[in-house]
């Protein structure tokens, strides 16, 4: 029905995509399922059918969309002055409870998703701007193509807006973030959160701009972390993305290799290749990779889901000279 091991899986020490199908919640399989399916058979069909029923009905779905208030948002515990403040309480939380749907297999067609997606584009400036900070305004735009929304005006002005804010040395950081004065480092954590919402718009001509960002990350990958966000020396370890707070921005090693890859990077350059070579290197035995590196044993489909993606679209693309090489221990 699916072939389970393609051939751009086997740089892989283990079978990953049947781990995902057999220990994955529904929302990781329907996301398995439509990475690896390009035409849709009466039977695939079916089954991802079910799957988007499971997913649906899951008991975090429905507990998060029971919350929901009648304007599509999510109740906020804060006061409500000041209004500028409340509001962006309001968004913030908006973003989380859609990024946790879309984690879990949301789709914009359920009546609750369109519903927090109007509230959530009722955010934005006419600019383009979404209110809060330069990886939030990023985190945003992937959230809308994540949920189908990648051709959508909103999606373009958000896309641009971010992009006339790129820096002379190729990254980001927003202006009220500590040490962010013309001569100071962009920082590595928004520059790979704005790089993973940039490289997915469908329509993007960018692709000096997106070099930039990428050589930026690239640079700095092997260098001591210098950000105010996610400022731990082990933010590269945290391949899992939450829908909490700062969660929202984790993703690590992973998270940088997407961006990345969406860039058109790949191991014929040795930054990346050492970075690709790690995350291959994070798999367990029973096949998922880590939520955090060095410390999960169990592993987690999600991130062993987004990791497949990124292993893909490498092995998918990797030069004729690369084709077939195995990841070094």
């Amino acid at each position: 029905m699916v072939d389970l091991e393609p051939g751009w899986s086997r740089v892989l020490a283990a079978p990953a995509i049947p781990a995902v199908f057999e220990e994955g919640p529904a929302g990781a399989r329907l996301l398995m399922l439509e990475l690896l399916v390009s035409e849709w058979t009466p039977q695939l069909a079916s089954f991802r059918r079910e799957l988007r029923w499971d997913a649906r009905h899951g008991q975090m779905i429905r507990r998060t969309l029971r919350e929901q208030l009648e304007d599509g948002s999510w109740p906020v515990k804060a006061p409500r002055e000041p209004v500028g403040a409340y509001r962006q309480m309001v968004l913030v939380m908006l973003v989380e409870k859609l990024h946790t749907l879309m984690r879990l297999g949301g789709r914009r067609s359920w009546p609750e998703a369109r519903q927090a997606i109007r509230a959530l584009l009722g955010f934005q400036q006419p600019d383009g701007r979404f209110p809060l900070m330069y990886h939030h305004h990023a985190a945003i735009g992937s959230l809308m193509i994540s949920l189908g929304l990648g051709r959508n005006p909103a999606v373009h002005k958000a896309a641009h807006w971010i992009l006339e804010r790129q820096r002379e040395d190729g990254g980001w950081l927003h202006p009220h973030m500590a040490g962010s004065g013309k001569r100071s480092r962009s920082c590595l954590w928004t520059t790979a959160e704005v790089l993973a919402f940039l490289g997915r718009y469908p329509t993007m001509r960018v692709k000096e701009k997106l070099q930039a960002a990428g050589e930026f990350l690239l640079k700095h990958a092997l260098e001591a972390n210098t950000t105010s966000l996610l400022p731990g020396a082990d933010a590269w370890n945290f391949l899992q993305t939450g829908s909490r707070g700062v969660q929202l921005f984790q993703g690590g090693t992973l998270k940088v290799l997407d961006g990345l890859s969406l860039a058109g990077f790949n191991p014929a350059q040795r930054t990346f290749k050492k970075l690709y070579e790690w995350l291959l290197n994070q798999q367990l035995p029973g096949g998922l990779l880590p939520r955090v590196a060095e410390r999960d044993e169990k592993g987690d489909a999600v991130v062993t889901v987004r990791a497949l993606d990124v292993i893909r679209r490498v092995e998918i693309g990797r030069p004729t000279h690369l084709a077939g090489e195995a990841p070094t221990a």
